[in-house]
């Protein structure tokens, strides 16, 4: 069976640079089989730009627009919801296109226990000027296990490419809430990879397929922080909800899941995110207590085994280094 590509393109008052993407989708050297178009009220020249690119590009091209705006994360979803590929790219405004990112994406369409496939990117100033390599860890081009990553952890949007039946897997209105930012359901890209890499196989492409745009107005620059950094204890509990919510995803996927996606195993899925959950209320005691006794809780933490991964056993010197800052005022 030929997997059809659609392309969610989620615009947002992006005339500076969004020209430039779209004539990178046009030179794809694979054409997609649609590119859904989910404009959010934008008021500059974004939506004739678009009509223009409805009009002459050599693949469908499907716009919604919507008033009120609806904000990235239900933009983006909403796009998903109105495309019928197989799978589904997601694209931002600002960015630059390799010519080959479909094609080269396509060659791991065979694997049929793959459910998203990621890759690198070159990072580019407002000017286009190449300014390095935004890797995401990704160190050669593999296939990762389901369940191979820490359960917190994501690829930006622009980079991924996911199975339509994965987003479909849960309605995303049962989403839980984002563990970067818990006032907002998670965003797209985390919901998607959450989703992913629980269902199947992950393909990592070493090879920067994606010009990914760094300026003034990003909503994520690369270290993907929001701007408003909440203190530690209402971040712990961001973690905490957003955990419950991912044993509760699993517990309540129907009994075809494993059928659909042979590669789901809902037993160790249980396991490990329950171990996550564990570990954020563990630490989270710590955050509760006066500083000299939260050290104490904090070596017990460690010698019970709390800052081991969940998905993997290896050790979190990061957790291990902010829970140590917390404990010294630092």
């Amino acid at each position: 069976m030929n997997q059809r590509i659609s392309i969610v393109l989620a615009t947002y008052n992006g005339e500076r640079y969004l020209d430039q993407q779209l004539q990178s989708l046009v030179s794809q050297t694979v054409r997609p089989f649609e590119v859904i178009v989910s404009d959010d009220n934008s008021t500059d020249y974004t939506g004739e730009l678009l009509a223009d690119f409805e009009k002459s590009a050599p693949f469908p091209v499907r716009r919604w627009k919507n008033s009120p705006g609806l904000g990235f994360r239900e933009n983006f979803l909403y796009a998903a919801s109105k495309a019928s590929g197989e799978w589904i790219a997601f694209c931002d405004q600002d960015d630059i296109w390799r010519d080959d990112k479909l094609e080269i994406c396509q060659g791991f369409f065979g694997d049929e226990g793959v459910t998203q496939i990621v890759h690198q990117a070159k990072l580019i100033d407002g000017a286009g000027t190449n300014t390095g390599l935004f890797n995401q860890g990704i160190e050669r081009t593999d296939i990762k296990p389901p369940l191979f990553y820490d359960v917190w952890d994501t690829f930006l949007g622009f980079s991924m490419m996911v199975r339509r039946d994965v987003l479909n897997a849960v309605p995303a209105s049962d989403r839980f809430v984002d563990y970067i930012e818990p006032k907002h359901l998670i965003a797209h890209d985390r919901w998607g990879f959450f989703l992913a890499q629980t269902l199947g196989k992950t393909v990592e492409i070493a090879e920067p397929l994606v010009s990914y745009r760094q300026h003034s107005t990003n909503v994520f620059g690369k270290g993907g922080k929001p701007s408003e950094e909440a203190d530690i204890r209402s971040k712990n509990r961001g973690y905490i909800e957003a955990t419950r919510g991912m044993l509760d995803c699993i517990r309540n996927l129907p009994n075809t899941t494993e059928a659909r996606f042979p590669r789901f195993r809902r037993d160790a899925a249980l396991r490990i995110y329950g171990s996550a959950l564990r570990q954020v209320e563990a630490r989270g005691a710590i955050y509760d207590l006066d500083r000299h006794l939260a050290f104490a809780e904090l070596v017990r933490l460690l010698s019970a085994g709390y800052y081991r991964g969940a998905q993997d056993g290896r050790f979190r010197w990061r957790s291990v280094a902010r829970d140590l800052a917390f404990c010294f005022g630092m």
